[in-house]
């Protein structure tokens, strides 16, 4: 440090501490699902704090897996639910998480951006879906929900939704680095993404001074962010057949560990939790000895926190229903369930 500006500008803060906390201070995001969500788990040792805040019903809703920084890689063959999966995060995660007209959907106020590799995502089943949790909640306010109030949420919702359509590997890795570039602040979106200044915050994360709903302002759980990518593997054989000396720009290994770094700069930078969906050949694949096996590079394999292991059910259903099971690979201690894929949503 030779002069007195290298010495202020070595101490000068990265950022102030109300910034710190607004990135630091988010809390779990609601899927509805509970083999997700892990309802019950840990109820014994938080006993106390549920009497002491039982007049607090999301901090019982809320335990789950999402966690923001955390990667929850969801696997199974094909057809085994986890386009619906997601589906049912996407829209619990985009739902109103309070309103003071007494309206509770049991939401998170989330910006939810959803990658689409396998071009399997129903619009309008999700639309559907939203829309039908949207009236059972203003149903069960009663005399409380104002008029207008349904078409109301459903707006607020859908705008903080974006599907991306994926075509190629390379487009996931552009979708995820403009997605660090706008939440960071270095490109202005205009909405894109779900984050606009009249929702309650700007793009960068700042307070906005106006618009936005009451649940919205000032809130740090507004700021729940939701990244779904549909089947990360779905280009994986198609890019291994081109590898460089065939006239792929990139192998394989650049491509998959590209996209490690940018969803854990998602996860740890702007605070989003992460839910990939993986498809296998069938439900042994990658199972050595009871322990899963990634066909992925290592960096991928790395920079997943979080494994969910589908596998279909024995269990009857309805015809048009597909019955499965959720088994957790990482963390094993974590427990399961069963869960059935309808036209209506998913049931556990």
């Amino acid at each position: 440090m030779n002069t007195d500006a290298d010495a202020a500008a070595f101490v000068a803060p990265s950022e102030t501490l109300g910034r710190f906390l607004d990135r630091a201070l988010v809390e779990p995001t609601c899927t509805g699902l509970a083999f997700v969500d892990g309802e019950g788990e840990g109820r014994n040792q938080h006993q106390h704090q549920h009497q002491k805040h039982n007049h607090n019903h999301s901090r019982r809703r809320t335990v789950g897996a999402l966690v923001p920084g955390e990667i929850l890689e969801i696997v199974g063959p094909p057809g085994s639910g986890k386009t619906s999966i997601l589906t049912e995060i996407a829209s619990r995660a985009t739902l109103t998480r309070g309103r003071s007209d007494g309206i509770d959907l049991g939401g998170s106020s989330a910006t939810c951006v959803f990658v689409d590799c396998d071009g399997k995502f129903d619009q309008l089943r999700f639309l559907r879906t939203t829309d039908e949790k949207i009236a059972d909640g203003v149903a069960r306010a009663g005399n409380r929900a104002r008029q207008g109030a349904r078409e109301e949420i459903y707006e607020e919702s859908m705008s903080r939704f974006t599907v991306v359509r994926a075509h190629a590997m390379l487009d996931v890795l552009k979708a995820l680095a403009a997605l660090d570039a706008a939440w960071g602040g270095e490109v202005d979106a205009g909405g894109a993404f779900g984050e606009r200044s009249g929702e309650g915050f700007n793009i960068d994360g700042s307070e906005s001074t106006g618009g936005g709903s009451e649940s919205a302002r000032g809130d740090r759980r507004s700021r729940q962010r939701v990244v779904l990518i549909d089947n990360i593997a779905a280009f994986y054989w198609l890019d291994r057949a081109s590898r460089k000396d065939h006239g792929a720009p990139y192998n394989i290994q650049r491509v998959f560990s590209a996209a490690a770094r940018l969803l854990k700069r998602l996860a740890t930078a702007h605070r989003a939790a992460i839910v990939v969906t993986k498809a296998t050949l069938s439900t042994n694949e990658g199972l050595r000895g009871g322990e899963y096996r990634d066909f992925l590079p290592v960096e991928w394999s790395n920079a997943v926190t979080q494994r969910i292991l589908l596998s279909p059910s024995k269990e009857r259903v309805e015809y048009g229903e597909y019955a499965g099971v959720a088994t957790w690979d990482t963390p094993v201690q974590r427990r399961g369930g069963k869960f059935v894929v309808t036209e209506q949503g998913i049931r556990c």
